[in-house]
């Protein structure tokens, strides 16, 4: 092969090659995951919004899961909400970064202390989890 076409070619071959590797490893949710997570996420709008404890508390659990499994799928890994929310600080600006672990830490307080969440501070919750979700997904 004539060397003033080897280099030129070489260097498409690589080119070709780091293109495949990245789009291999994009962070690109497969769909019918990031609807199942969205459509769970808009089951538990009116949850948040119930008269009742039992319900509130329920909601803010399942709407920390929902987070965890979008950060699972966003990383793919299966670390812990806590652990990959670590790893979100670049997913997010610092002010909705910083309302995702407020909404985390309310979650552990519901379930560690037995915090009894007002009807506000659920509907709070949902709208952190919801749009911060959303972003987490797209």
């Amino acid at each position: 092969m004539d060397s003033t076409l080897f280099l030129p070619i070489t260097i498409l071959v690589l080119i070709t090659i780091l293109f495949i590797l990245v789009s291999l490893n994009s962070r690109k949710i497969d769909i019918r995951k990031r609807k199942k997570v969205v459509e769970a996420l808009y089951n538990l709008n009116d949850s948040a919004k119930s008269e009742e404890l039992a319900v509130r508390r329920d909601t803010i659990i399942k709407l920390d899961n929902l987070l965890s499994k979008s950060l699972q799928m966003y990383f793919k890994n299966n670390l812990q909400c806590g652990e990959n929310l670590k790893l979100a600080k670049k997913i997010f600006k610092k002010r909705a970064y910083n309302s995702v672990w407020e909404v985390h830490k309310l979650r552990n307080k519901v379930v560690h202390d037995d915090y009894q969440i007002s009807l506000e501070e659920s509907k709070s919750a949902f709208e952190v989890y919801k749009i911060n979700i959303l972003r987490v997904l797209q």
